[in-house]
């Protein structure tokens, strides 16, 4: 494979910055959807590359995203959009009104759906920003259905998560729901792959905190970054940042050239979930007492590291998916 980006790649990551940019300070905490900088996304039409453009754009932006850990649905609206049929769904999503978030089944999670008739039984828990969503696509075994959350027999009782993004459960007791064509398998490679671009970019703006800390702080009349041990660590982050991002481009190019990408996909979860748990510990770890100081801007980042590494699955939960992929060739 070529790592070279694209030009369209290049052209999002310019864009996506500098919209980032007037994102709400990390400073000012870690509550809210950050609307304004929703609209301006919307504006900029960066909504809806998950439909038009290879999923390696789409990660680009995601990748942007968590980087300046932004209080948006991004992930998830980029995620469920390419499952939706419904022209007049799309167009509102896509111009802001509407939000769809994908609410998938991933295989060791508790809770599940069933479909009878058209009408879907069960819950999804966490799903995340459910609670500002007005539509999610549900998965019911192999099969994805788009539910209207405001639809008789669907409740949503709201979750506390690490990095206090609006997740809730979804309740569904015979609600009436549409069979999509996509494949739930599909959906959540998708939702999966995107999640790690998302991680590459919450590691690397935590790797930056801290290499531009250690650099900075001094003792014994030196910097931090000048003392071996110092050193080593943030060569860890480093690595391991590059291993999230290298694993997660050839899984996401694997599935824009139309190859299986079961195992490639389940190599990404795993870095993405050991190497985010490893990163973000180390920057606050590296940074000291500073370092669990919620008045400072690292806390942010941390707490979504908390949140992606479980909603990936966990290291070794994602390890046991690998080994089973590779037992059955």
């Amino acid at each position: 494979m070529d790592f070279t980006p694209t030009e369209e790649q290049e052209a999002v990551r310019g864009l996506a910055q500098q919209l980032f940019a007037t994102a709400t300070h990390p400073g000012l905490g870690v509550e809210g959807f950050d609307t304004e900088l929703w609209a301006k996304l919307v504006d900029a039409g960066l909504l809806g590359l998950s439909r038009d453009l290879p999923l390696a754009v789409s990660s680009v932006l995601a990748e942007e995203a968590g980087k300046a850990a932004a209080r948006v649905p991004l992930v998830p609206v980029l995620a469920a959009l390419p499952a939706l049929t419904d022209a007049a769904l799309v167009e509102d999503v896509l111009g802001g009104s509407r939000l769809v978030v994908p609410a998938l089944q991933a295989d060791g999670w508790k809770g599940g759906v069933t479909a009878t008739g058209g009408r879907l039984t069960g819950s999804q828990i966490a799903v995340a920003w459910a609670s500002e969503a007005t539509h999610a696509i549900v998965s019911a075994g192999e099969d994805l259905y788009l539910v209207d959350l405001a639809a008789e027999g669907v409740t949503r009782a709201a979750e506390e998560v690490s990095s206090h993004e609006p997740a809730a459960t979804i309740e569904l007791a015979g609600a009436p729901a549409v069979l999509l064509e996509e494949k739930a398998s599909t959906a959540l490679q998708r939702l999966t792959l995107l999640t790690c671009s998302y991680a590459v970019g919450v590691a690397e703006a935590s790797l930056l905190i801290a290499a531009k800390h250690v650099s900075t702080r001094e003792q014994f009349g030196k910097p931090l970054a000048t003392f071996q041990a110092i050193t080593y660590q943030v060569a860890d982050c480093y690595i391991d940042v590059e291993c999230m991002r290298l694993t997660t481009a050839q899984a996401v190019w694997r599935v824009d050239e139309g190859h299986d990408a079961a195992e490639q996909t389940a190599i990404a979860a795993f870095w993405g979930a050991d190497g985010i748990h490893r990163v973000t510990s180390k920057a606050v770890h590296l940074h000291g007492g500073l370092g669990v100081d919620v008045s400072y801007p690292l806390h942010k980042w941390f707490l979504i590291g908390k949140v992606l590494e479980l909603s990936l699955g966990g290291a070794q939960r994602t390890l046991e998916s690998l080994g089973d992929l590779i037992a059955a060739r």
